[in-house]
């Protein structure tokens, strides 16, 4: 990330592995894996305003749906966020 442009955007290469699911009142919407497979699906991530960072997850599946969330974040929570990457990786490849 940078001042001039404070978006990093993580294309996910397997976009069928996302689904995009909304909740309103008691109708319910669900796009992804077991039956609408998303064709693109993505992680933006912004400094914010406060300091803080914004996460945003966007997946598309075709002309069925598309899925946004954002939530902002702490700079602590960022790093917690860092860290439990970071012990997901460690502990898929084998090397914790």
């Amino acid at each position: 990330m940078s001042e001039d442009d404070p978006w990093t955007t993580i294309d996910l290469e397997r976009a069928d592995q996302a689904s995009v699911d909304v909740s309103v009142g008691e109708s319910d919407l669900s796009v992804g894996p077991p039956q609408e497979f998303p064709d693109y699906a993505a992680i933006d991530i912004e400094t914010a305003g406060n300091g803080g960072v914004t996460i945003s997850i966007e997946a598309t599946a075709g002309d069925h749906g598309t899925g946004l969330a954002s939530a902002e974040i702490t700079v602590e929570e960022a790093r917690r966020l860092r860290e439990l990457l970071g012990d997901v990786i460690e502990r898929e490849s084998g090397t914790e």
